[in-house]
């Protein structure tokens, strides 16, 4: 992992809210386009002309890119407005072009998933069709995944506050009817993890309980919720709300402190 992965960012001059539109332009800019036709490399890298694309329109777009053990794992997804049946995945896998393997397809009451495997390198498609998508959930989202070989930095990244001396491990962004970590983009969604020496647990809900947060253009949704301790801090900035969370994580019997932000617009 190169050095500018290894430490967070300061607080930039511009606001979050004058930011983050430069970053979720490129996905915005790829709903209403036909699946199949879309320059969607323009914004997911994954997505080169060897993957065969599903059709329908594409209704959402995101990315979520996130350290595991000692990998790094990005997934790019998009949601499209047709489900494909059962029979329809089936026949969508046995004409995988040469490359690709078909792994398997799994049903459940709800919904259908195919995953296949490109063979040169490992990347996978997993293709899911829902029976009733629930609000801001797509019909069926098409996701790519594959290994990373560094966490992006989004512009609006360092327009969050965040203090020195973390470890980013996680970034996802999306818009549209798309989910990133499992919750729908929507009008938009970005989310991004820190970790920390567990010994700065205290630290951090301090700096989040002090003054960083307004001194950074974020508005406390109930002030007086706030006090040494707590975990989640309730915020806003323009038409953007969310959380920064402060936990604890454990990961192969060590322990450390981690700072999750995580901010969607209504």
């Amino acid at each position: 992992m190169d050095e500018s992965t290894s430490s967070a960012p300061d607080p930039a001059g511009e606001p979050f809210v004058e930011v983050v539109d430069q970053a979720l332009e490129a996905y915005a800019a790829l709903i209403g386009q036909p699946g199949q036709a879309a320059d969607l490399a323009s914004a997911l890298s994954l997505f080169d002309a060897d993957v065969p694309l599903p059709g329908g329109t594409v209704v959402g777009a995101g990315r979520i890119v996130e350290e595991w053990g000692d990998t790094l794992d990005v997934v790019q997804m998009i949601g499209v407005d047709v489900a494909p049946s059962k029979d329809e995945l089936e026949a969508y896998g046995a004409a995988a072009p040469q490359g690709w393997t078909y792994n398997s397809i799994s049903t459940t009451d709800s919904s259908s998933t195919l995953v296949m495997t490109r063979e040169s390198d490992g990347e996978r498609i997993v293709f899911m069709s829902s029976k009733d998508p629930g609000p801001g959930v797509p019909p069926a989202e098409f996701r790519l995944e594959s290994d990373a070989s560094e966490i992006p930095q989004p512009v609006w990244l360092g327009s969050l506050p965040v203090p020195p001396g973390g470890e980013l491990i996680a970034v996802g962004e999306g818009i549209g009817e798309v989910e990133v970590e499992y919750f729908p983009a929507v009008n938009g969604l970005v989310t991004a993890t820190w970790r920390f020496p567990v010994d700065q647990l205290e630290a951090l809900q301090e700096f989040y309980a002090g003054d960083a947060l307004e001194a950074g253009g974020f508005t406390f949704v109930d002030p007086d919720s706030i006090m040494v301790g707590a975990s989640y801090f309730d915020v806003s900035a323009g038409d953007w709300t969310g959380q920064v969370i402060v936990g604890e994580l454990m990961e192969e019997d060590e322990s450390f402190a981690t700072v999750q932000w995580f901010l969607t617009r209504a």
